[in-house]
């Protein structure tokens, strides 16, 4: 006859003063780990969620060739267009920067927009949405400084 271990279980346990008290190091080990990727979570996914709905834009920089601040009607008539995100003029209107999904839009249509409204801009430079802003962001801590 085979020695039964649980027969005599509650016999070894007072002898040998083993109790089972409170929660378990696989538990507490568990819950720790659960926290940890719930705070990396939340510290990467804004990021993430940011990077995947700018991944598409480009960032076009006009000036009309005559040195002149664009028109109001210019600036709404781009903002009508299909895949444009957003067009605004810089402080002194002098330059229109025009955020679009290349995907959708390419800077050949801005230039017949603009042939259509008798306007003779010139394409200054033609950048990533995201470096735009990071370039925007250093801009403004060397000018606090």
């Amino acid at each position: 006859m085979a020695y039964d271990t649980e027969k005599y279980r509650k016999k070894r346990e007072k002898v040998l003063g083993m109790k089972k008290r409170g929660i378990s190091f696989g538990v507490i080990s568990t819950i720790v780990s659960i926290c940890i990727m719930g705070a990396m979570g939340f510290v990467v996914l804004p990021g993430t969620i940011a990077y995947i709905a700018e991944r598409n834009l480009d960032d076009a920089i006009y000036r009309l060739e005559s040195s002149a601040s664009w028109p109001n009607e210019i600036v709404t008539g781009i903002l009508e267009t299909e895949g444009v995100v957003e067009a605004v003029t810089d402080k002194g209107g002098k330059r229109l920067i025009i955020t679009f999904d290349r995907q959708e839009v390419e800077v050949v249509i801005f230039s017949s927009f603009f042939a259509k409204n008798g306007l003779k801009p010139t394409l200054l430079n033609r950048v990533n949405h995201r470096q735009r802003v990071t370039i925007l962001k250093e801009e403004k801590k060397l000018e606090a400084l």
